[in-house]
């Protein structure tokens, strides 16, 4: 079995991306080939007994495995068929490559070359105020016209209309969601979805068909900062998630941008905030530009 389809096999069955990542590691520092992958029940036993919260995977885990290997070899075209990027990859993207547990499989619809493009992250609050609609429609033609591509979660709000604006300039835009590519969340995001489908690029880290969790969303953040050398807040309450995009993409030495905003205005909270911490303040165009590195 290859390596990539063994890591599948691994994703559908492990339950966090630390799992997944002790087995890889193991097989890279251990120089495996891929005839000498872990594959048996009694090798995937075993090495899951050196993991240190084995006794927490240990009973569903090596059933799960089991069944799926059985049917990922009995229905392989089926799998086969799925678009999917394994950490493995040639394709796989450096700076995603480097994060702290970046994910070892992304399923994807739309042109994996775009992932070669200069990037930015563009984040913030779903509740959009007319400030931050205009700073968008301020910046964001600009970005496309400078051949940068828009990353963002397709979210309500900011994200989507980040999206909506690079598709109208003919700008490659780049969705990453918190569940699978075969479903639109929120709903009034499907139209959006399918021409980012037809003319950019959709990752995930969940099957198709996985429905939205909360607990998807804060990890999906680590993808969002992590293939880009920027991330730019545009509005966000004290506690908005897009604030965990931010942590993310200090953590990784990624630059954090912020639009700063009315004092008075909930939505400014969290922008003004990351600026007070140290995130440069955007002004003018040029302070995005700056920060962009093409890798």
């Amino acid at each position: 079995m290859k390596l990539r389809d063994y890591l599948f096999v691994l994703h559908a069955v492990l339950k966090t991306p630390q799992q997944e990542h002790y087995f890889y590691k193991y097989i890279l520092n251990n120089q495996m080939s891929e005839n000498d992958l872990p594959l048996s029940q009694g090798d995937f036993t075993d090495l899951l007994g050196k993991y240190e919260n084995y006794q927490f995977l240990q009973g569903t885990v090596v059933n799960e495995y089991k069944t799926f290997l059985e049917d990922f070899i009995n229905e392989y075209e089926k799998y086969r068929s799925l678009n999917f990027l394994a950490i493995c990859d040639r394709e796989y993207p450096k700076q995603l490559k480097e994060i702290y547990q970046a994910p070892i499989i992304l399923f994807y619809e739309g042109s994996l070359n775009l992932l070669n493009s200069p990037m930015i992250t563009i984040v913030g609050t779903r509740t959009m105020t007319n400030y931050g609609k205009k700073i968008l429609e301020e910046f964001v033609p600009k970005i496309i016209d400078s051949g940068i591509a828009v990353v963002s979660g397709l979210a309500k709000g900011i994200d989507a209309y980040a999206h909506q604006l690079a598709l109208e300039k003919q700008g490659t835009a780049i969705a990453v969601i918190g569940n699978g590519t075969n479903i639109s969340y929120p709903a009034e995001n499907q139209s959006i979805q399918k021409r980012i489908i037809s003319d950019g690029l959709l990752l995930s880290e969940y099957f198709p068909k996985s429905r939205p969790k909360q607990y998807h969303f804060p990890a999906r953040n680590r993808i969002l900062a992590g293939p880009t050398s920027a991330t730019l807040v545009v509005e966000a309450k004290e506690r908005s998630g897009s604030l965990i995009t931010a942590a993310y993409a200090t953590q990784e030495n990624r630059n954090v941008l912020a639009i700063p905003g009315d004092l008075n205005r909930n939505n400014s909270n969290g922008t003004n905030q990351l600026i007070a911490d140290g995130a440069k303040a955007v002004l003018k165009i040029d302070d995005i530009l700056n920060e962009i590195i093409c890798y």
